[in-house]
């Protein structure tokens, strides 16, 4: 029972030891892909090495040694070629299929031949030196780039390095992703780069052994102005913007979709680019809508229409009062046939006069209330904006295109 419980305890304290050790390995190894893909090929090996040292893992073995070959093509080390083939066959010795084996038996194949010419022509094979001073290391990561974090062979592929990155140990500037050699005391680290807020931060070198900084640099946010209407609503991304129209504001870096709305105004949508740290304006008018526009021609014709009812009312009254005045002298009796028929006609024009009066009176309050609908009830949305790309024989653009 207890040479049980031992092996419990023994394998709970290897465990997070080993945790330790694998995060180490991991940091020199993301340091060394940085390394590789900035083409500081060198460093890169030596990072790899450190790596591959905590963390013998044929992943690692098989990046350095693409690192020495490299490396050799450049500082035409010859002991950068007798590493590399020994990697070479370690990784081979243990990945047999699958992996990067016919890239590492390309790469072997052409470091033998070119070990074989140097045996031939006398060169110092001595092996790579191995760094066994006090060193510290500064490996920069981006808040907005992340790693995938796993370790993998390296690939080939471009990198985008990060404009005007510069690191120092003691305000000394260093290379970043490299071990530099310092004392074993404390030291004070500060990385900065364009776009990106500065980092200072204390770093303690330990007596005979290499080690890595990581720093992670947050970008800064972009700043948006947007010139347009005061009451208009902005948005970026579908999420409304607080500060009012021409007041700038904070947007994170990339490709954005800024979208502005107002009552009675066609939505205005535009894909915008913000760089980190960079202040942006944009011009954003905005046009009425075809209900808006409607309203003044609505309100126009129904200003007309109530016209037309007063004129028509007056008619219908002057022509109700001559019909009453013969009417009142008729019955008093005495009056020529021809009163009667003077008062037939005007009771007539009365009645047609009243009529139109009731029909221009409704058709004014008609336009009226639809001209008041479209004024009060105009409320495009941005919902619809979508951007569609345009290709034609004087260039490429993006149109706004959307349902209201």
């Amino acid at each position: 029972m207890s040479r049980w419980l031992a092996v419990v305890v023994l394998a709970a304290v290897a465990t997070p030891a080993y945790a330790d050790e694998r995060a180490v390995a991991e940091g020199f190894f993301r340091s060394g892909a940085k390394a590789y893909s900035a083409q500081s090929f060198e460093t890169a090996a030596l990072e790899f090495e450190q790596a591959y040292v905590i963390l013998p893992l044929p992943e690692i073995a098989f990046s350095a040694a693409q690192a020495y070959r490299r490396a050799y093509r450049i500082a035409q080390k010859p002991q950068f070629v007798r590493r590399a083939v020994e990697l070479y066959k370690i990784y081979l010795s243990k990945v047999k299929a699958g992996g990067r084996v016919g890239d590492a038996a390309d790469g072997l194949g052409e470091m033998e031949r070119e070990l074989d010419r140097l045996k031939a022509s006398g060169a110092q094979l001595a092996g790579a030196a191995q760094p066994t001073k006090t060193q510290l290391g500064v490996s920069v990561n981006v808040a907005d780039v992340r790693d995938a974090g796993a370790v993998r062979e390296v690939g080939e592929g471009p990198h985008e390095a990060i404009k005007g990155l510069v690191a120092t140990i003691d305000g000394k500037a260093v290379e970043p992703f490299a071990l530099a050699d310092v004392e074993a005391k404390p030291h004070a680290i500060s990385v900065h780069a364009d776009g990106y807020f500065p980092v200072d931060k204390q770093a303690l070198a330990v007596e005979g052994q290499a080690s890595l900084v990581e720093v992670e640099l947050v970008p800064m946010p972009g700043t948006l102005v947007v010139h347009t209407e005061p009451d208009a609503h902005l948005a970026i991304d579908g999420r409304a913007i607080t500060s009012a129209a021409r007041l700038p504001f904070d947007v994170a870096s990339g490709t954005h979709l800024l979208t502005v709305t107002r009552d009675g105004r066609e939505p205005f949508g535009r894909e915008v680019v913000i760089a980190r740290g960079v202040h942006l304006a944009v011009d954003a008018p905005l046009v009425k809508t075809g209900r808006r526009r409607a309203v003044p021609y609505l309100l126009g014709a129904a200003g007309a229409l109530a016209a037309g009812t007063i004129t028509t009312g007056v008619f219908a009254l002057v022509y109700d009062s001559r019909a009453s005045d013969l009417r009142a002298q008729i019955a008093i009796g005495n009056r020529p046939p021809s009163d009667g028929d003077r008062y037939t006609s005007d009771v007539s024009s009365r009645d047609h006069f009243v009529t139109a009066t009731w029909a221009l009176g409704g058709a004014a309050l008609a336009a009226t209330a639809i001209a008041g609908a479209l004024y009060f009830f105009d409320h495009p949305s941005a919902e619809g904006v979508r951007l569609a790309p345009v290709v034609s024989e004087s260039g490429a653009g993006a149109v706004v295109m959307g349902h209201f």
